[in-house]
Order: structure tokens, then C-alpha cells, then sequence
């Protein structure tokens, strides 16, 4: 399958990355001492203790590099707590380090809390020594100071840690993320090809559809937000169903597929020179309809919905965001926590539908980015709905509403050629029939 383009213009936006995709394979290398931490903040650590290599010398060191920000730091905010407490001993420390703001790290630390120390890097000196501008990024240090691995939190158990204490050889995994951060590269490196034209210039609009790989990584890079500025947009090696959600910024509950989707994955590229995905959501139908030969269309019929509205609370509830770096509302399966960053309302309600498996329509009226975080009774609508309105002042009651939705419709496969031997004079069924979509003929009386 070939590339499908629309294309405008005479500039191309650089691309972005931001928060949850991983780190790039580059800063110090394993087997080399560990660069120097000099903290400007060191948070729930004993008084008087340091936060520098020879104070911490006979100690595994694990550094978890985070952010407020950053969707992936928190989700596994958890199953580090847990590996803090399960590790609890003069042999390993733990140390979470941030960049942010302390005002709004402690904000932060008061609703969620992380065990272990939080170091706080307000000159990014350490951010930039270990290359950990894009996080999450985990790097173990052994008991002399040097670096033993990089990884992903979820990489790391406590086994391993205890092992390097003792000085026993460990094989930690090697970082998982590096075949993507290849792709990742390479994908740049495509996209600058691919965008430029004879005369050297690339184009100031540009969306693009190719043949993904079938067993490449699933990668999603979100560039700048918004009609300030410049917008970038990537999803690699995805497949249908999960490409048009995230492309046409419509939640999957939204989308109806009809009939027969194939399997193949698609890797959509956009940069434009302003706006959000919902605003250019009708040139990406067109895009997506003709590279994938997928007839889209728009359908809007009355339904049962929750329809979300703002209570006079709301105005002093509201938190606007403290960071406009990247925006997330997600609510976590596992702990039933529901997080927002820089999150709209049109955000929480997308979220809030693939919870209550219902539409929701936002008719709050307000607009801006906000940032709360707190526990949802995942298995308890009514809790959730109660948990919403105490702690954003919004409300959720049942209605009737018009719901837009989105049909997807795979073309009828071809017709088959009628038989023209003797033994049958009967024609082809036609797409339409039940013998062509599988159902029983029905018997003549």
C-alpha cells in the first residue's frame, strides 16, 4: 500500500515529543559512574541527610525521573510505592527527581504520595547530566556509584535490587523502549525526507498515511496544543481501530466499524501550523478515508446520556492547570484513580464515557485546561458521580440527547463472477444477500 497526502505550504514543523514516550538511549552509559546529583530541594528525607554520591556510597541508588505532568510517571507512582516498602532497609534508596516547581511538587505529594525522597533539580542540571528531559526514565546506580541499568519502572522488582546490594550479579534487562526510540528516530528522519519537495522546502501543512509495520511498536507523539502555535501529531504502526479514535479525537465508543475491518496498521503524521486535532478532524477523515478505502459518514440520533454540567462550586473547585507543557485525563483501572492535567472538561467528559459505558456530553460552558486528581469506585456509579461533584462541583443527571457518532464501513467484497457451466444456471448472490454475509437462506414455503 502506498502514502496518501495532503499537503500545503512551504514550512514543516520539527517534531515534538513530550511526556510517556521513553527517553532516547543517550546520556551516561551503563558501567559508568553516575553523574553528580546536586539537588536545589530534597523532600521526606531524615534531617540532615545528603543527597550526593559519597554520602550515599554502599547503597543501591534507584533515580526515578517524573513529573506532574507526565501521564506515565503516575500511573506507576503505585507499584513503585510498593517496591519502596518492600525494600525498606539501609541497603536501598529510593529517590524521586522532578524539575518542577516546588509549590507545585508538595501540591502534588499532598494528594498523591510518593514514598522514598523527592529531589528536587530546579536548574535541570541533573535532568540534563542523565538525559531525562522525556520521562519516565529509570537508572539503578550500585553500591560504588556506578551506573548498573536504565530502564522502565516496571522493569524493576525488588529482587534484583537486593541481589545488587549484596553484591551478587544481577542481568536487569536491557531498556525495553530503545527499539522504540530507533523508531522513533527514524521516523524523523522520514518525515524530513518524505516532506521535502524538489526545491528543498517542506510544506507548512502536512498530513500523511502510510503502510505501518505489522510488528513494529505502537508509538503515540504529541507536539504543542493549541491556535498559538504550531501542532504535531504521530501514531505509529496502529491499528484501525485504535488509529481513527486517536486521529479523529472521537472517543472509540463514538465509532461504529462496519463490516469486515482488515488488520493492517496504518502510521498517520500531521503537522500544522495552529488548532487541535478536533479542529482538523475533517481533512483527516479525508486523509484516512482514502488511504484506507474506508467510506466514512456522520450519524446523529436521540439517545439516553449523562449529561455533565457545572454547580456554582465549580468556579473555586475548578483547579486551572499549573502546567501547559502536555494535558491528560485518564482514570486508572487498577486504582480507580482519575487524573487530570491540563485537562478540558470535553477531556473529562471522553473519559467519564468509556467509564460509565453511556455518552456524556459536556454542558458545563466552561472552557480551560484544570488539574485534580482523586479516587473514582471504579465498580459504584453512583460513588463516582458523588465523587465528581464534591470534588470538581460538576454534575452528572441522565437525559435524552442528540449524539453524534461516526460510521466506518468497509466496502462489500466484490461480487463473484456467475458460473456459467452446466451444472448450475443460478446467479451470484449479490453483497446484499444472506448468502453473501453468512446467514441461512431462507426456505420456500
Amino acid at each position: 500500500m502506498g502514502m496518501h497526502r495532503i499537503r500545503f505550504g512551504l514550512a514543516v514543523v520539527v517534531l515534538a515529543a513530550v511526556c510517556c514516550l521513553p527517553a532516547k538511549a543517550a546520556g551516561p552509559a551503563i558501567g559508568q559512574p553516575a553523574p553528580a546529583l546536586t539537588f536545589t530541594d530534597l523532600l521526606q528525607a531524615p534531617p540532615g541527610a545528603k543527597a550526593d554520591w559519597p554520602s550515599l556510597r554502599g547503597k543501591v541508588v534507584v533515580l526515578e525521573f517524573w513529573a506532574t505532568w507526565c501521564g506515565g510517571c503516575i500511573i506507576e507512582i503505585p507499584y513503585l510505592n510498593s517496591l519502596v516498602q518492600s525494600t525498606e532497609s539501609d541497603k536501598v534508596q529510593f529517590i524521586a527527581v522532578d524539575d518542577e516547581d516546588p509549590a507545585v511538587v508538595k501540591k502534588f505529594l499532598a494528594k498523591v504520595p510518593i514514598r522514598g525522597w523527592v529531589g528536587l533539580d530546579s536548574t535541570s542540571k541533573i535532568i540534563d547530566a542523565y538525559d531525562a528531559k522525556i520521562r519516565p526514565r529509570t537508572f539503578v546506580i550500585d553500591t560504588q556509584g556506578r551506573i548498573t541499568a536504565t530502564l522502565r519502572p516496571d522493569q524493576l522488582n525488588r529482587e534484583q535490587l537486593l541481589a545488587l546490594a549484596d553484591g551478587r550479579p544481577v542481568a536487569f534487562p536491557q531498556d525495553g523502549n530503545i527499539s522504540l526510540n530507533q523508531t522513533f528516530d527514524a521516523a524523523k528522519a522520514a518525515v524530513s525526507r518524505e516532506t521535502a519537495d524538489a526545491a528543498g522546502s517542506t510544506p507548512l501543512f502536512d498530513i500523511s498515511v502510510r503502510a505501518g509495520d505489522p510488528n513494529g511498536n505502537i508509538s503515540i507523539i504529541r507536539g504543542p496544543a493549541g491556535n498559538s502555535g504550531p501542532y504535531s501529531f504521530d501514531v505509529r504502526n496502529a491499528p484501525l481501530m485504535m488509529l481513527f479514535p486517536l486521529a479523529l479525537s472521537t472517543p472509540w465508543s463514538r465509532i461504529e466499524f462496519r463490516g469486515n475491518m482488515q488488520n493492517a496498521r496504518y502510521t498517520l503524521h500531521v503537522n500544522a501550523p495552529g488548532g487541535t486535532l478536533r479542529q482538523l478532524a475533517p481533512a483527516l477523515e479525508l486523509a484516512l478515508a482514502a488511504a484506507t478505502g474506508l467510506k466514512l459518514s456522520h450519524v446523529s440520533r436521540e439517545e439516553d446520556a449523562w449529561v455533565l454540567q457545572a454547580t456554582p462550586e465549580a468556579a473555586s473547585l475548578l483547579v486551572p492547570a499549573a502546567s501547559k507543557q502536555s494535558s491528560m485525563c485518564f482514570c486508572d483501572p487498577r486504582s480507580g484513580k482519575l487524573i487530570l492535567k491540563n485537562a478540558s472538561l470535553d477531556d473529562l467528559a471522553q473519559t467519564l464515557e468509556g467509564f460509565l459505558h453511556v455518552p456524556v456530553v459536556n454542558e458545563t460552558g466552561v472552557s480551560g485546561g484544570f488539574d485534580a486528581i482523586f479516587d473514582l469506585a471504579v465498580d459504584d456509579k453512583d460513588s463516582a458521580r458523588a465523587a465528581i461533584e464534591q470534588n470538581l462541583g460538576l454534575t452528572l443527571t441522565r437525559a435524552r440527547r442528540s449524539i453524534d457518532r461516526i460510521v466506518v464501513e468497509a466496502p462489500p467484497p466484490p461480487a463473484k463472477p456467475p458460473d456459467n457451466s452446466p451444472q448450475s444456471n443460478a446467479p451470484a448472490p449479490s453483497a446484499e444477500t444472506p448468502a453473501q454475509i453468512g446467514a441461512a437462506p431462507a426456505r420456500k414455503p
